[in-house]
């Protein structure tokens, strides 16, 4: 197809000698007109290829201001002619981004080449911002949020979803920098870097799980995270594309399942301590009560003293058994005394020739009360299942608080066990007092990493959030 030039030139001469030219060389030429405004009005109607206009035409409008009006009606090239080589009419020129420049007088090759060029840079500057559209088109509509940033991590593109999670115009959303006004945090709220981020998705799959962006102090949830290296700009530095998702809805449902299971966990275990105050009472006041009166009966009613006393002495034992059975069910010095004491005393009875226990803390009379059953109990499982199965001869337990929350760790140095074995059947007996503990730290929304091994014993570290 034949391209199409229209001709604004003030010079007969100039004006026909571009004509005979572009003609020869098969160009279609739509008009030569002598003023700017006929110009303006002529592109209204008409759609020619590339406009050939002369710096200074007489009229209203000079060349530079007749392009002006002319690009707001269409994307027309533009090269002007000048017999003028002044900076100041170049830089005025310049302004209306022509596509070259040609002085008079000029040679037909020249014009040639330069008209050539001139059609075939701006068609290509059509197809590029055709493409940007439709990329721009196609990312705009992703049901994700989506960003590229540049080797700096500057943001250089942002889609509708973008702004809305943020809550910001766009324009002030390119003037942001990853790692400076934009935060990534990970599940421990650890700042993450593109790299390491990259690095994790590649090795960890951690795209489904939940992570953070801080911004303005706001913490908002992300999850279904992909990267990748991208190429929509033209710059030799890398670029990234990054799509997640808004996960605030997910994260607050997350939240509300982990509250209901925590209280529903809680509520059990309430419900289980409540039942062992009451059988230790049974023990206490039923059980032990009778065996006082019968060994009382006994000591009136049987006359052969070997067979009263191997009585009393068995009943003495069933009375001293009754008395431990209430005693753990529910130690009287937990309902006596803070946490920090009970720990103190249940630590110390287990010191012995053969263990033992160091208990350090920074706790004050009274502190984490509201705690104190499930931290007693987490603690005397721990030392219970030491004494008996470990072999250990040291135990260390801290119990801290911290401001991010309450630090507790149960170390010895014992023959260990497999951790990942607790929640199979086979030893679903032996793990029983684990599980339990498990359970406790789940009730009070904390976290339990168990680690264990023959050659280093068992490391117990619990973190319970304020």
């Amino acid at each position: 197809m034949r391209k199409s030039i229209l001709i604004v030139e003030d010079s007969t001469i100039v004006s026909m000698h571009l004509k005979q030219v572009l003609l020869k060389a098969n160009y279609e030429v739509l008009n030569i007109l002598t003023s700017g405004e006929d110009a303006i009005e002529f592109i209204k109607d008409h759609d020619p290829s590339l406009v050939i206009m002369d710096v200074m035409i007489e009229g209203k409008y000079d060349g530079i201001e007749t392009s002006i009006e002319i690009n707001k009606i269409k994307d027309v090239p533009v090269i002007y002619l000048t017999a003028l080589n002044d900076k100041k009419t170049i830089d005025r020129a310049k302004l209306t981004f022509p596509t070259t420049f040609l002085s008079k007088p000029f040679a037909e090759s020249e014009l040639l080449s330069n008209v050539e060029l001139s059609l075939y840079k701006h068609e290509a500057d059509l197809q590029k911002k055709e493409s940007q559209k439709l990329l721009s088109t196609i990312l705009g509509n992703i049901k994700s949020c989506l960003i590229v940033i540049d080797s700096n991590f500057n943001i250089k593109y942002a889609n509708e979803f973008m702004t809305q999670l943020l809550g910001i115009e766009h324009d002030e959303i390119l003037k942001l920098k990853i790692g400076n006004d934009l935060k990534v945090l990970d599940q421990n709220e650890e700042p993450l870097s593109i790299t390491k981020l990259n690095d994790q998705l590649k090795n960890e799959l951690i795209n489904q799980d939940i992570l953070f962006l801080i911004f303005n102090d706001k913490k908002l949830p992300i999850n279904n995270i992909t990267l990748t290296n991208a190429k929509f700009y033209n710059e030799e530095t890398e670029q990234f594309l990054v799509v997640f998702n808004d996960a605030r809805e997910s994260y607050d449902k997350l939240l509300k399942e982990k509250a209901e299971k925590s209280l529903k966990l809680a509520a059990q275990i309430e419900g289980a301590e409540k039942e062992r105050v009451r059988v230790s009472r049974e023990l206490h006041d039923g059980l032990g009560q009778m065996l006082n009166v019968i060994k009382m009966n006994i000591k009136t009613l049987i006359d052969n003293p070997d067979a009263k006393s191997k009585l009393i002495e068995l009943i003495n034992a069933s009375i001293e058994e009754s008395h431990k059975i209430s005693e753990n069910l529910m130690p009287s010095k937990l309902q006596i005394f803070d946490l920090k004491t009970s720990l103190e005393n249940i630590c110390e009875e287990y010191n012995s020739l053969s263990l033992h226990v160091q208990f350090s803390n920074n706790l004050e009379e009274g502190d984490l009360d509201d705690k104190k059953i499930n931290l007693f109990r987490i603690v005397q499982e721990a030392l219970n299942n030491i004494y008996k199965h470990a072999q250990a001869k040291n135990v260390s337990i801290q119990l801290y608080r911290r401001e991010k929350g309450i630090h507790l760790t149960i170390e010895d140095d014992g023959i260990g066990f497999d951790a990942n074995q607790i929640n199979s059947k086979d030893n679903l007996n032996k793990s029983h007092g684990l599980l339990n503990m498990i359970d406790r730290v789940k009730s009070m929304e904390g976290e339990i990493d168990i680690d264990s091994n023959a050659k280093f014993g068992t490391n117990i570290i619990i973190h319970i959030k304020n």
